[in-house]
């Protein structure tokens, strides 16, 4: 496998900076792109190709983003759409956000961030993606956003709605278009921020594993939701 140039969005810290330590330790060219790259030291000493802001919920900062990295690199092999976030990160409570309490707008803003801020970046880098090798998006979505699994964890609406977005752009994307290979991932249960220290796995293997599954992606992939270890997963 030759070295490939990839993108991971929300790089500095839990799966995203995981995953660039262990692609670049493959070495393959990392492009982290985070909030704050002053703060990003951790993935600093990775040794990225380089580190760049991006804020996932501001359309202006997406575009400056891709402008960026297209005057950066000519071509880019993967995509990974790993940024994201959850209720408690807009100041409710997720263990409470049932259809029945959860304020609409926090809906809004979980969908607008978690599945149109994905969309739209690779919206914009679609040029640099259709111009590499074996091009693959990886969309982070969850367990939460399959309608089978789901809908028996419904505390969180307002999470599982915009993760059931984003396996639905996940799909049309790759009905649309058929140079790119485009997957949808549940990461599974993973001790960072996000997933708490109840959690399964730790970050390390769920990281290795999710590397490992995306290396083996191709075309024929497209249009697949699987699990961190490349099984499928049901939608």
């Amino acid at each position: 496998m030759g070295k490939k140039r990839i993108v991971i969005t929300g790089a500095s810290r839990g799966i995203g900076l995981e995953m660039a330590r262990n692609l670049i330790g493959k070495g393959h060219s990392v492009y982290g792109a985070v909030r704050n790259p002053e703060g990003a030291s951790d993935l600093q000493a990775a040794g990225p190709e380089g580190i760049l802001k991006l804020d996932i919920s501001d359309e202006e900062s997406i575009n400056a983003f891709c402008e960026e990295l297209a005057d950066t690199t000519e071509s880019l092999d993967i995509l990974v759409n790993n940024a994201g976030i959850t209720s408690n990160d807009l100041g409710a409570d997720r263990r409470q956000c049932n259809p029945w309490q959860i304020d609409p707008q926090i809906v809004l803003d979980e969908t607008r961030i978690n599945a149109l801020g994905p969309m739209m970046i690779t919206r914009g880098l679609v040029g640099l993606l259709e111009a590499g090798d074996n091009p693959v998006v990886l969309n982070t979505s969850s367990q939460l956003g399959s309608m089978i699994i789901g809908a028996m964890m419904p505390y969180d609406v307002a999470y599982n709605v915009s993760k059931a977005a984003v396996n639905m752009i996940t799909v049309m994307s790759a009905s649309t278009n058929k140079n790119i290979s485009f997957v949808a991932l549940h990461p599974g249960w993973v001790k960072t921020d996000m997933g708490t220290e109840a959690a399964d796995l730790e970050v390390p293997e769920a990281a290795a594993a999710i590397v490992d599954s995306l290396l083996s992606l191709t075309i024929e992939d497209s249009g697949r939701f699987i699990r961190w270890d490349g099984t499928d997963h049901p939608w």
